[in-house]
């Protein structure tokens, strides 16, 4: 597994991931537009580093400018990391815990929607997009047992 935190000086990556409402245990997936005919994929929220920018604080930045919402870092956690083959570039994936749910319900011309984790597996996802969610799960079901002090 990768530093989830690299000061990345010669080289961008990109960060993607999702909200998670701990009350609801839903989770924030956009939808791109759809094109007459055509199903189209959702995804996670995501976008590439700026210069000397850390992992966690690209997934920060990215998350205020699509949704104008200002993540704490102590909310932001790491699900994991891996080279991206499409992107050719190391893709960091987190996850944001967040007590209410931003209000707005569109980004662009794409739609937002806060789906269940086995709602969401029934959607149209690429395959590292559908891996990244079922990691995701797993991460946050982890540290729900811990919180709860529960044996594994």
């Amino acid at each position: 597994m990768h530093d989830p935190n690299p000061q990345i000086s010669n080289g961008s990556f990109y960060a993607s991931g999702f909200l998670y409402n701990l009350k609801s245990q839903r989770i924030l997936l956009l939808q791109s537009s759809k094109l007459e005919g055509v199903t189209s994929l959702w995804s996670m929220l995501g976008g590439e580093s700026n210069d000397g920018e850390e992992a966690p604080t690209t997934f920060q930045r990215i998350i205020n400018e699509a949704l104008d919402l200002s993540l704490k870092h102590k909310n932001i956690y790491p699900i994991y990391d891996y080279f991206h083959s499409t992107l050719n570039k190391i893709n960091y994936v987190f996850y944001a815990e967040v007590k209410r749910p931003p209000k707005n319900n569109t980004f662009k011309e794409d739609i937002l929607s806060w789906v269940t984790f086995s709602d969401a597996l029934k959607l149209l996802f690429s395959a590292h997009t559908k891996q990244d969610l079922v990691v995701g799960e797993r991460v946050i079901n982890l540290k729900w047992r811990i919180d709860q002090n529960l044996q594994y």
